[in-house]
């Protein structure tokens, strides 16, 4: 039996110093599989509609999609530097449900992703968003 290749592989990313490991792990992955990583950023606004004005709502949906941007773009300079293809998008909705989708609609063969995020740094093992990922992919996930 021929070993597995990944040649789509998402890596979602808050910015945290573990997804900034699961990056690279990531894109050493694809390098060696000759195949292509995709960045993701999930904005999650939670309750902002029932906590904010419209116009609060819009300056935080943007600050967000800036941060996102960032985080995606340092996942591909770090991808461009390994000469590794790249795709990055930024989505707003809830984490664990854009994720499952993203993975459907790109095909994707692999997710790698931080043990913990942003919101979890004190929290053992692994954190909850992984954890749920964990539990409704039918697809390999690697935790970093």
């Amino acid at each position: 039996m021929a070993p597995k290749t990944y040649d789509e592989i998402l890596v979602p990313t808050d910015g945290s110093r573990h997804a900034k490991r699961a990056a690279e792990h990531a894109v050493n992955l694809a390098k060696q599989h000759g195949g292509r990583v995709h960045a993701l950023y999930v904005m999650d606004m939670g309750d902002a509609a029932f906590v904010a004005t419209p116009s609060d709502i819009g300056e935080t949906r943007d600050r967000l999609e800036r941060k996102g941007r960032d985080y995606t773009n340092d996942v591909e300079v770090l991808a461009s530097d390994a000469e590794v293809d790249v795709v990055t998008e930024v989505r707003s909705g809830i984490p664990e449900d854009e994720i499952v989708e993203y993975v459907d609609s790109a095909n994707i063969d692999l997710v790698v992703m931080g043990k913990r995020g942003r919101s979890d740094p004190d929290k053992p093992a692994l954190g909850s968003l992984t954890q749920r990922i964990v539990g409704h992919l039918d697809i390999p996930v690697h935790t970093v």
